[in-house]
């Protein structure tokens, strides 16, 4: 993995340097650099893209691979967590659904675990594919 990003960052010419931390479930990539912000461009989406290309190509170490550029994720997590707290107290105050625009997966799992705890509201992951979204309902 580290030769491949090194190559990546070579053969792109990025100003990029990562940090590499093996952990029990995955393994964490952290990319630093003037060009950090590239990655991080329309929703992160070149992160993403990278992150999935990295798990396909070495999916048969049994490693999962979890890319970071920034601090985003963490910054993107917390941000989908007071969104959820807010909504939540919103659709208890309104007794009326909220409907969070359409995410991935785990921005989805993010607001369903931000509200779990709370008796008042339920989450329920609606649509299909691209469109799937989360709504809060009141109980």
């Amino acid at each position: 993995v580290e030769e491949f990003l090194k190559m990546f960052i070579r053969t792109s010419m990025f100003d990029l340097s990562y940090t590499f931390d093996s952990g029990a479930e995955y393994d964490q990539i952290e990319f630093k650099g003037k060009d950090a912000s590239i990655l991080l461009a329309r929703n992160a989406e070149a992160l993403k893209a990278l992150e999935y290309l990295i798990n396909r190509i070495f999916e048969k170490s049994g490693r999962k691979f979890f890319l970071d550029s920034n601090g985003y994720r963490a910054n993107r997590a917390e941000e989908l967590r007071l969104m959820a707290l807010t909504a939540a107290d919103n659709v208890k105050q309104t007794g009326r659904a909220f409907k969070f625009n359409p995410m991935e997966p785990d921005e989805r799992r993010i607001l369903h675990l931000a509200v779990a705890e709370d008796k008042e509201v339920r989450t329920e992951s609606e649509g299909l594919g691209a469109k799937r979204q989360v709504v809060i309902y009141p109980c």
